[in-house]
């Protein structure tokens, strides 16, 4: 039997929250790279599985690590170290 939350994420569609389906986009394509399938299907089985095995924070890591901020300070490190 399915519990409450899993029924609402069966229910999730991902034209009404543009901004999960983004995390979503940014974290398949970190993880997959180039065999990334960014379909709204194959988005929502990835949000489902995270989901499942109590992964979900890993859209929030890949959310960090596209961030413009953390883009900048990744930057400003390599360009002011020196040997």
């Amino acid at each position: 039997m399915k519990d409450n939350n899993q029924e609402f994420m069966d229910e999730v569609e991902l034209m009404y929250t543009p901004l999960t389906k983004q995390l979503l986009i940014n974290y398949v394509i970190t993880e997959y790279q180039e065999e990334a399938d960014t379909s709204d299907e194959s988005l929502k089985r990835e949000l489902n599985w995270l989901y499942k095995n109590n992964q979900l924070s890993n859209l929030i890591i890949s959310e960090l690590i596209h961030s413009e901020g953390f883009l900048k300070q990744a930057s400003g490190y390599s360009a002011s170290y020196k040997q």
